[in-house]
């Protein structure tokens, strides 16, 4: 039997993070934070139908908006906060990649390299030739040379009069990352970094041996189908491609002649990747629209619409696997993961067509959460990964997450003490100046001083 976590666990609320994933097809938005023993603990999820996404790029900001705040009241209702400093998942057609290597030359040879020259040396990298209207997202250094010697994963400690590394450079249309930023912003959060999708996701389902040994990652969504290549635990090669899983249901839908509404849900609940496995005299009937009869649809047509597009799909990931060069580095085959992941038989196409071993790619690095199967899906592959880079930013650069808290509480938990402070200053103060009026009495009117003659006199007020 299932076991379900109803207790929240209590937790300072500015050790927490969070994280949005803007999809084709919906917005995810988690918080969550790292316990004790560095596991992540989910706190919160929320889910919307995204709007005025496509291909993953931002084309209507109020549509997006409204998602964004349907997705985080979600979670915020299930957490009991949110955090306003999110970390943000970014992909779509717009996206492009590209090779750079520079170097820095250090004043003393003699000296260990350190952190803050490995810094600059990416800083310099980052000033490369672009297209107009595009910004670098990532420079993600793979691989350093000291002094043209052999290539190491990290310099750090070593001695050289010059540093050199090869960048894995990613770039995006600057009026696409604007558009995402400005929707985040009028959801009234705030973005901590922006993270390509495909290394959100293979952050959250690749384990680190895959990622030495060689592995690709296939995150089809709804809009985009997003790879990345990893060997020697560096990311290698990314590419997205403008079309994912929305493209099935649009073909089902001119084929089946039926609405794209119904079309995503025989896909969902009915829909196969290999037309020979489906039997002949299986088939679904779907109801009729204003008044028309009902409509029945073959298992096997349906499962012919989809395995066409499927194999397009896939020849086009198998293409950039091909062109990148690191094709023969997949000793741990293909991980696929994201919503079209979860296709019948979708493995098994895959090693007809490209030839390697396949599995399904789910969020394995999510340790705790109050329903935990329902979480282990491969649609939360992109956030859970987000989250973790968000844990990463929080921890490691002491990231100050703002955190809604009431007036109120603020005021209960300071002012008792406030109060006290300021009592215990102004009963000095009297003290003091009773002290200085006596004298002034006793001086002026040789009497004892006492508290009802300082009043008749008026000195005292």
């Amino acid at each position: 039997m299932e076991q379900t976590i109803t207790n929240k666990p209590m937790i300072d609320r500015r050790k927490a993070f969070s994280a949005i994933d803007i999809g084709t097809t919906k917005i995810v938005a988690l918080v969550g934070y790292m316990n004790e023993k560095k596991e992540l603990t989910v706190l919160g999820r929320g889910v919307a139908p995204s709007m005025g996404v496509s291909r993953g790029e931002v084309i209507n900001i109020e549509y997006t908006v409204s998602s964004i705040k349907a997705a985080v009241k979600q979670a915020e209702e299930e957490a009991g906060f949110f955090c306003k400093k999110v970390v943000v998942g970014i992909a779509g057609k717009h996206i492009r990649t590209l090779q750079n290597r520079g170097g820095i030359n250090r004043e003393n040879p003699d000296k260990e390299i350190t952190n803050e020259e490995l810094e600059i040396l990416m800083q310099e990298n980052r000033h490369v030739c672009l297209e107009a209207d595009e910004e670098i997202i990532h420079a993600i250094p793979q691989t350093y040379i000291v002094d043209n010697n052999h290539e190491v994963t990290c310099p750090l400690g070593m001695h050289g009069r010059r540093v050199e590394a090869n960048f894995h450079i990613v770039v995006g249309k600057g009026t696409a990352i604007k558009y995402i930023k400005t929707a985040i912003q009028r959801s009234g959060l705030e973005v901590t970094e922006l993270l390509l999708e495909p290394l959100a996701s293979a952050k959250s389902t690749l384990t680190e041996e895959e990622k030495r040994l060689g592995v690709a990652i296939l995150d089809i969504g709804g809009g985009t189908t997003d790879v990345a290549i990893f060997h020697n635990n560096v990311v290698q090669f990314t590419e997205v491609i403008p079309f994912g899983g929305n493209a099935i249901t649009h073909d089902i839908s001119v084929e089946c002649n039926i609405l794209e509404e119904l079309a995503e849900k025989l896909k969902v609940e009915y829909g196969c990747a290999i037309q020979d496995v489906v039997k002949e005299n299986e088939i679904v009937s779907i109801p009729g629209v204003h008044g028309r009869p009902p409509k029945e649809i073959s298992f096997k047509v349906l499962a012919g619409i989809i395995q066409a597009r499927m194999e397009e799909i896939l020849d086009a990931a198998l293409f950039v696997i091909k062109t990148s060069g690191y094709g023969k580095y997949l000793s741990q085959g293909i991980v696929v993961t994201g919503g079209g992941s979860l296709m019948q038989h979708l493995t098994q196409l895959i090693n007809f067509k490209i030839s390697k071993e396949a599995k399904i790619g789910t969020p394995i690095h999510c340790v705790n959460y109050t329903n935990a199967r329902e979480f282990s899906n491969p649609i939360y592959a992109t956030g859970v990964g987000l989250l973790m880079r968000a844990a990463e930013l929080h921890q490691a650069q002491e990231v100050t997450i703002e955190v809604e808290t009431p007036v109120a509480q603020v005021k209960e938990q300071v002012q008792p003490a406030q109060q006290q402070s300021i009592a215990n200053k102004e009963s000095e103060q009297k003290k003091e100046k009773n002290s200085y009026i006596y004298k002034l009495v006793e001086k002026f009117f040789g009497d004892t001083a006492t508290d009802t003659k300082l009043s008749e006199t008026g000195i005292g007020k």
